[in-house]
């Protein structure tokens, strides 16, 4: 009974061996590189749509550019833009405008310094810092100012201090620290 039955083993055993062969072939050299071709075809897929986005974005730049400097022209025309010839002096002319400010509505300038600026683009900021002090009347008189002011100020930073106790026949003095930017254009190198 073995006799017969070891020739058919052996044949199913070949068989399966010639089955197994090629899809070991398949599973162990074909199959990855078919995965690799795949893997590259999405790569120069996704590649070629991020090509054609920067294109168009590239395409964009004159447009921007254009944009840009029409926003500019509209910047000075409305006075937004400081012009002069030094940061310091900017400073300075700022610093006037506040002052005088403060004074009209009786209030007292305790001090004034200029900031270091930073850079912006084509523009530079002018940043003044001053402390004041006065009644709520020299705060808004002084807010007001900065908020009418052609070329444009901005507050960056504001600190109003309110006495514990005061008087009650007098208005509290309030301690008003607060920092100013204005923009100057660059000058050009």
């Amino acid at each position: 009974m073995s006799g017969p039955l070891l020739p058919a083993l052996r044949r199913a055993l070949a068989l399966a061996i010639l089955v197994a062969l090629p899809l070991m072939i398949w599973v162990a050299a074909v199959q990855p590189l078919i995965n690799l071709v795949a893997d590259r075809q999405r790569e120069i897929t996704d590649l070629s749509d991020r090509l054609t986005r920067l294109k168009a974005a590239i395409a964009r730049i004159p447009e921007l550019k254009r944009s840009e400097a029409a926003a500019q022209q509209r910047l000075e025309a409305a006075g937004g833009i400081w012009i002069g010839t030094s940061e310091a002096a900017l400073a300075a002319e700022m610093q006037n405008r506040l002052r005088e400010a403060v004074s009209a509505s009786k209030g007292v300038v305790k001090s004034t310094s200029q900031l270091r600026g930073a850079d912006e683009q084509n523009l530079q900021t002018v940043r003044i810092r001053f402390t004041v002090e006065g009644t709520l009347d020299t705060v808004q008189r002084t807010l007001a100012v900065i908020e009418k002011a052609k070329p444009v100020m901005f507050v960056d930073s504001m600190t109003i201090v309110a006495p514990a106790t005061f008087p009650p026949d007098k208005p509290p003095q309030l301690g008003l620290d607060m920092e100013v930017i204005g923009y100057l254009r660059k000058a050009q190198q």
